[in-house]
């Protein structure tokens, strides 16, 4: 008795493929159960690669490692001088740039 037999292709997907395909499922409202299936990917690896391409997929990343800082000279004497403004938090005093790259993540 013969039993067909399902064969199992494995896909090698490049960077460009994978940050394509994990686009595409951040812009549909499909599971990712489905998703998978739907492009013969085993859930596992799909998640592989979120964790792996994670802030890389697409133009806009979350954190870019820079901002802008506006120096302002002349203030008036008698007010505290603003040592960092980082998403409406003003600092007066000086702090580590590893408290201010936490404020800003």
């Amino acid at each position: 008795m013969d039993q067909p037999q399902t064969s199992h292709v494995r896909h090698r997907r490049n960077k460009q493929q994978i940050q394509k395909l994990l686009k595409l499922h951040s812009a549909s409202n499909v599971s990712v159960k489905d998703f998978c299936r739907e492009h013969n990917i085993h859930p596992a690896v799909f998640y592989k690669w979120k964790n792996r391409y994670k802030g890389k997929v697409g133009n806009n990343p979350k954190f870019t490692g820079f901002t802008t800082l506006d120096i302002v000279e002349g203030l008036p004497a008698g007010l505290p001088r603003l040592f960092a403004e980082v998403k409406g938090i003003r600092i007066y005093q000086p702090v580590s740039a590893l408290f201010l790259k936490e404020l800003m993540g």
